[in-house]
This record gives C-alpha cells, sequence and structure tokens, in this order.
C-alpha cells in the first residue's frame, strides 16, 4: 500500500479509503489511485484487512461424513446462504476420525473463522478442551444428540416424527405399519422407533414380527 500511495503521491490512508470506499475522495485522487494499483497489480490483503476489522467473513463448518446425502444437501444450502450475505465457507470433512476432526477444529479457530457450524454425532464429538480455548467464537450445533455444551443447537423431534409419521399412516387407514428407524445405537433413531411404537399402541395395533429395522 505504501509503494500505491508514493505513485499516486497520496497518504496510505487515502489509498485505503479509495479500496474500502469508506470515504469521500474526489475522481482526480480515486484516478491516480486506480492507475497506481493497476501499475503494481497491487491486491489488497485479507488478512491484514481481517486484523484490522476483527472479522475475517468466513464460517467455518466441520461434517462427519460427507457421502451422507443429507448433509451434501445441508452443506449446499450453508454456502449458498454464506455467498448471499458475503461470506466464505471453509469446509472440513472428518471421514469419522476423532483425531482429524479436532486438527480440523483447531485449523477452523486459528483461521479466525466468523462463525461456527459442527455436524457431529453421539460416537464422534469435538474435543472440549478446544472448544474451551475460543469461547468467543459464536458455535451452532446441527443434528446433533445429546448435547450438553453452552453453544446454540439445532435438532430435529425425532420423537414426534416418528409419531406424527406412524400417525399419517393410521388415518390413512392403514394398519400393517412397518418402521426403518435407522441404527439403533444412535439417540434419533431410538426416539423415532419409539413415536411409532406409541402412535401404533395408541391406536391399539400390533407391531409384526420383522417390521421394525
Amino acid at each position: 500500500m505504501k509503494d500505491v500511495a508514493r505513485i499516486a503521491g497520496v497518504s496510505t490512508s487515502t489509498v485505503s479509503h479509495v479500496i474500502n470506499k469508506d470515504r469521500f475522495v474526489s475522481e482526480a485522487i480515486t484516478a491516480k489511485v486506480d492507475a497506481a494499483i493497476k501499475s503494481l497489480n497491487y491486491a489488497p490483503s485479507a488478512l491484514a484487512r481481517s486484523l484490522k476489522l476483527n472479522q475475517t467473513r468466513t464460517i467455518g463448518m466441520l461434517i462427519t461424513a460427507s457421502t451422507n446425502p443429507f448433509y451434501s444437501e445441508l452443506v449446499r444450502g450453508v454456502e449458498r446462504s454464506c455467498f448471499e450475505r458475503g461470506y466464505s465457507l471453509v469446509l472440513c470433512n472428518t471421514e469419522g476420525d476423532e483425531q482429524r476432526m479436532n486438527r480440523n477444529l483447531e485449523t477452523l479457530m486459528q483461521k479466525r473463522v466468523d462463525g461456527l457450524l459442527l455436524l457431529c454425532t453421539e460416537t464422534h464429538q469435538p474435543s472440549p478442551e478446544i472448544m474451551q480455548r475460543y469461547p468467543s467464537v459464536p458455535t451452532v450445533m446441527m443434528d446433533w444428540a445429546p448435547f450438553d455444551g453452552d453453544s446454540d443447537l439445532i435438532q430435529d423431534n425425532s420423537l414426534l416424527g416418528g409419531d406424527m409419521a406412524t400417525q399419517y399412516l393410521i388415518d390413512q387407514g392403514y394398519t400393517r405399519i412397518a418402521c426403518i428407524a435407522g441404527p439403533l445405537d444412535k439417540t434419533p433413531a431410538r426416539l423415532r422407533l419409539e413415536g411409532y411404537q406409541e402412535a401404533m399402541a395408541r391406536a391399539g395395533l400390533t407391531v409384526p414380527e420383522g417390521y421394525v429395522n
């Protein structure tokens, strides 16, 4: 920036105002600064700007498995939302590796992301020690149960979902209803199955053998 200011014959603060467009600068001075920038192929430092403003305009996102169709759709929506608001998304995939998860989490924090989205599982959760070292980073947990931390949490109601889906089929006149709840070592799957069983019991329907998976 000093070289741009020297060639344009202005102060570095004037160059900064022209680049950031945060204060009025005459057209003549702006033209001189733009010409100097072009002649030097100068590009403003995003790092320097982020340090000055104390923000990077980036959001970190950590997921446990990018091959999961649900996660893929979710990432697409997050990336689109970031773009529409002038943010960049830094995505890390842990592939279910706890060591990789914690290293990626540390990397995102060190990159000074403005916020963090975590999609974890009961068996793969980030290190509490790492989270405690960066208490000022806004963090949102997504699709994670159970969770005992202080961060915001976005989670579906699997118990109610299982109940409502089953009740809908009952209302349509079906009586032999099966349930594919998912891996029962996961809390959402167990709650989904519980909702199904509650709706069936409420309607006085039995669950045939082999109808639960």
